[in-house]
């Protein structure tokens, strides 16, 4: 969610104005539990990350409450552009990559977990759940590859590029021909390429 952030704010040439700052405390990047920054927790107590601070000082702490948000900032809407029934089709579709992408984050959290203590069921469950919406979005593809790059393009890219990064094995492309093409496509954006997952420091910097 941190990346469809960032990719929808190049996408809306905002990026320049967002100050990034961490929340976690850097030596405690080898440690299994990273407690978070207490400035985000008092801004977020939520937790979820990303959030959003506004020059006025509002805290927001959803993803898609922030691209709203950074799309009001724009002299017309670019990340949600739409009104009447096509505004609700473009949110249902986002709503769903949104949904693989959360269950992608939910299977990685129980796979990380001790294998006395790990739910292969739960597994199970959110690999079903992650095809499910892939297969949602596959039948979308048509009307995607007819309209500029909104949030529903942004998420499902998000999504296909973090099963790249953390499912590979799992061949999502296979039985999904329209997806595949559009997303090696979108990938190439420079909102894309500019923000490729990786894995998060080991040891703290000097």
């Amino acid at each position: 969610f941190v990346r469809k952030v960032m990719v929808a704010a190049i996408e809306a040439g905002l990026d320049d104005q967002i100050d990034i700052h961490p929340t976690y405390w850097p030596h405690e990047w080898a440690t299994h539990t990273v407690p978070f920054d207490p400035d985000f927790i008092a801004a977020n107590p939520i937790g979820r990350i990303p959030a959003l601070i506004t020059r006025d000082g509002v805290a927001l702490a959803e993803s898609n409450w922030i691209c709203t948000y950074l799309d009001s900032l724009l002299d017309r809407p670019r990340l949600f552009p739409f009104s009447g029934k096509p505004h609700w089709e473009m949110l249902r579709v986002m709503a769903i990559a949104d949904g693989a992408i959360e269950a992608m984050i939910l299977r990685r959290a129980e796979t990380l977990r001790h294998p006395p203590e790990r739910s292969d069921a739960f597994i199970g469950k959110q690999r079903d759940r992650i095809a499910r919406c892939l297969d949602q979005v596959e039948a979308a593809i048509p009307i995607l590859r007819d309209c500029p790059p909104d949030m529903r393009h942004i998420a499902a890219a998000v999504g296909c590029g973090f099963m790249d990064f953390r499912y590979a094995q799992d061949d999502w492309r296979k039985g999904r021909p329209q997806l595949a093409h559009w997303y090696e496509t979108f990938a190439q954006r420079p909102s894309m390429m500019r923000t490729m997952p990786g894995e998060t420091p080991q040891s703290s910097p000097k």
